[in-house]
């Protein structure tokens, strides 16, 4: 239902609006990607997407960051909130990015659900898998922004908050800019 509404309001126009605040997870980065691919599929050629995600699954994550890279639209992405964990690899995969003055950044390690009744082999399967998304995630982290490499390194063990004159500092904005729908624009909720 969400590509029939997206696609009308999309009709003969340059750029679309879209908001999306929730998880990192299945049917969230499936509306998302739905979004985006029917924007493409419009003909729309960039599109601005005010944003907002505690995080999710780094799987999910991760797909959503390569299939934004692979898309011929030019996504401008705004911080109106906070972006913590793999939302913020998901945001870097835009091509312009902004932060609102009040908005906040969160890195911290992989974590792993409860160990109760796990065996030696599967816990350290686990761990391995979660070690593994810590690489994924830090390899995205490094290519997309310049943050410094001592705090990647206490990003394994601690929360790392960020604030937007840091998010500047460390390239993971552009700058501070609040996200304003253009006059007589349309904007769809994802």
């Amino acid at each position: 239902m969400l590509g029939c509404r997206c696609a009308t309001l999309m009709t003969n126009i340059n750029a679309a609006y879209f908001g999306y605040t929730g998880m990192i997870e299945p049917a969230g980065v499936g509306r998302i990607a739905g979004a985006l691919n029917s924007a493409v599929n419009s003909g729309v050629q960039e599109v601005h997407l005010t944003f907002s995600s505690n995080g999710g699954y780094v799987a999910d994550g991760v797909y959503l960051h390569n299939h934004i890279r692979a898309l011929p639209l030019r996504l401008v992405i705004y911080n109106s909130g906070s972006v913590s964990s793999i939302a913020v690899a998901v945001f870097l995969a835009a091509a312009e990015r902004w932060c609102s003055s009040h908005a906040m950044f969160m890195i911290h390690p992989t974590t792993m659900g409860s160990a109760e009744g796990m065996s030696a082999r599967r816990l350290q399967s686990t761990l391995d898998a979660a070690l593994a998304d810590d690489d994924r995630t830090d390899n995205i982290l490094r290519q997309y922004s310049s943050i410094p490499q001592d705090v990647l390194g206490a990003r394994r063990y601690s929360e790392i908050h960020i604030s937007p004159r840091q998010a500047v500092e460390w390239r993971l904005v552009q700058g501070v800019r609040e996200f304003t729908l253009p006059q007589g624009q349309h904007i769809v909720q994802i």
